[in-house]
């Protein structure tokens, strides 16, 4: 009896995914949810919605990775129906946890850790893009 060879397939080497860039966008939210300013003890705050003084936003984190070749863009879930008057701090905070939802992401797709370093208040500021 003659022994068959084997020919077994051996996986390529995926080369690490390659990380571009990281920004936190601020956007205008298309579809906010204002109806709890129907309540009777935000009646002020609904006339300064109505007035145009606020308007609602969204926080969320993205990161350009070239992963296999191809550019992908990576985002964190978001948090929206955030009052645009909130105040920067509020917004940093916000911005901040959203960094890290997308460092959790970038660290499951392969991206290194050096590449997205745990994040600061510092860090943050220079990050967020305000379009909205």
């Amino acid at each position: 009896m003659t022994a068959r060879k084997r020919v077994v397939d051996v996986p390529r080497k995926r080369s690490a995914p390659d990380l571009r860039e990281i920004r936190v966008r601020v956007m205008h939210d298309e579809d906010p949810d204002p109806s709890y300013l129907d309540q009777d003890e935000f009646e002020d705050r609904k006339e300064e919605f109505e007035r145009g003084d606020f308007s609602f936003v969204g926080v969320r984190a993205e990161a350009d990775v070239v992963i296999e070749g191809v550019v992908q863009t990576l985002t964190s879930a978001g948090l929206w129906g955030i009052e645009s008057d909130s105040g920067e701090e509020y917004i940093e905070d916000t911005a901040l946890e959203e960094y890290e939802g997308l460092r959790d992401i970038l660290k499951a797709v392969g991206v290194s850790t050096s590449q997205v370093p745990v994040g600061d208040r510092e860090m943050i500021r220079p990050l967020i893009k305000w379009e909205a």
